[in-house]
């Protein structure tokens, strides 16, 4: 993708550390970060895996739906659109969750409104993600394109950079991208089986790391060509993005970070961006061995000693999966309009096989462009450039 004039016009994010990206951003700078703890939402059947779970006090359906609507809203607010300028949007939607949320918690609750029988058949019938931008669409009166992206930990990351391409193409007037995901019974003991969780605490790059911890959230963010920068005390540009998937391994970017070096640089070269341009680095950061390696090396081998600042959110708000590319951008942009860059969480000695210390205080964040990087399963990968200006 070409460097272009493509900008975020508005964002939103419902996260563990807030019900706004704002709060959000606000929490994780002044490092009002709480641990991972066990799900207390009705449908979660297990206390044993720990995650970032938002605060909510009713119905876990409803729940989900607040989720949506908080960081449509807050999106459609910032970005100032109108009715006809929403219904001519077009609508990209990540997640690996989805509404599937809706088949555990039915299931869940007809166990144990019905002791000592046998348990009912989970129905996936016409359901599934796509079931997410259809509920969006319906409600919000979005008319456009409209698509779902279930790719794992890239899904939403991958949204964006589609829907920067299809934009600079002029395929589509505006996108909505959305990321969407859950706490889902299927992630939490998912990952727990492949032994990629961490059942104390998440640490990013760290020497002990162990795996990752699950988070959920929704946000939403709004690019447009040509049009109004979000209404905020920066501009944002999307100046260019890189996908790329590896068949050589199915759960693996491979750890010697060469790949992880090639789509970075991919990157740069398309936005027409130097390694010595960048200001900091929003690291995936997961907190398992083998992708921190992978990225860490890969980050390493491409900056040298000249690495800006890494961090990864991970620590502090969990791995929303195929919602983290929305969420931990339109968060990343709330610190920038607060002036700063923040710390990551969880880390507490250096891994000599990576070879860098990610940024534990945080930094000024002045002008100048910032690398979202992401690399999930199926050796998935993501990275893109926001410059602020």
């Amino acid at each position: 993708m070409k460097k272009s004039d493509i900008y975020v016009r508005g964002w939103g994010a419902v996260t563990a550390l807030g019900w706004s990206a704002p709060e959000s951003a606000q929490n994780l700078i002044a490092g009002k970060v709480m641990p991972a703890r066990a799900g207390t939402a009705s449908y979660l059947i297990s206390p044993e895996y720990k995650a970032f779970e938002v605060p909510y006090s009713g119905n876990p359906l409803g729940k989900a739906q607040a989720m949506l609507e908080k960081a449509l809203t807050e999106a459609i607010s910032r970005a100032g659109l109108s009715l006809a300028e929403i219904a001519e949007s077009s609508l990209l939607t990540g997640t690996t969750g989805g509404l599937f949320i809706r088949n555990e918690y039915e299931f869940t609750e007809a166990v144990r409104k019905n002791p000592g029988k046998e348990s009912p058949a989970i129905s996936c019938r016409n359901r599934g993600p796509g079931e997410v931008s259809d509920l969006i669409a319906g409600k919000y009166g979005i008319r456009g394109m409209r698509l779902t992206f279930s790719m794992a930990c890239v899904s939403s990351s991958h949204a964006l950079v589609v829907a920067a391409q299809l934009l600079e193409q002029k395929k589509i007037r505006r996108a909505i991208v959305v990321g969407f995901e859950p706490l889902l019974n299927l992630t939490l003991h998912g990952f727990a089986s492949l032994l990629l969780y961490d059942y104390d605490q998440c640490r990013p790059f760290c020497a002990t790391r162990s795996g990752m911890q699950i988070g959920e959230g929704a946000a939403a963010v709004i690019l447009e060509q040509n049009g109004l920068p979000a209404q905020g005390k920066g501009k944002y540009k999307f100046a260019g993005g890189y996908l790329f998937n590896d068949n050589n391994s199915l759960t693996s970017a491979g750890i010697d970070g060469e790949l992880v070096g090639d789509v970075i640089q991919q990157t740069l070269t398309s936005a027409q961006v130097l390694p010595g341009d960048i200001v900091a680095i929003k690291a995936h950061g997961t907190g398992t061995k083998d992708n921190d390696l992978s990225e860490g090396r890969g980050l390493v081998k491409l900056f040298g000693e000249k690495l800006p600042p890494v961090v990864s959110l991970k620590g502090a708000m969990g791995h929303a999966l195929g919602a983290a590319g929305a969420i931990e951008t339109a968060v990343w942009l709330s610190c920038l309009e607060e002036g700063l860059i923040p710390r990551s969480f969880g880390f507490v000695e250096t891994d000599p096989e990576i070879g860098f210390t990610p940024a534990l205080k945080n930094n000024p964040a002045p002008n100048g462009a910032y690398l979202f990087t992401y690399f999930g399963f199926g050796s998935t990968c993501t990275s893109y450039l926001i410059i602020k200006e």
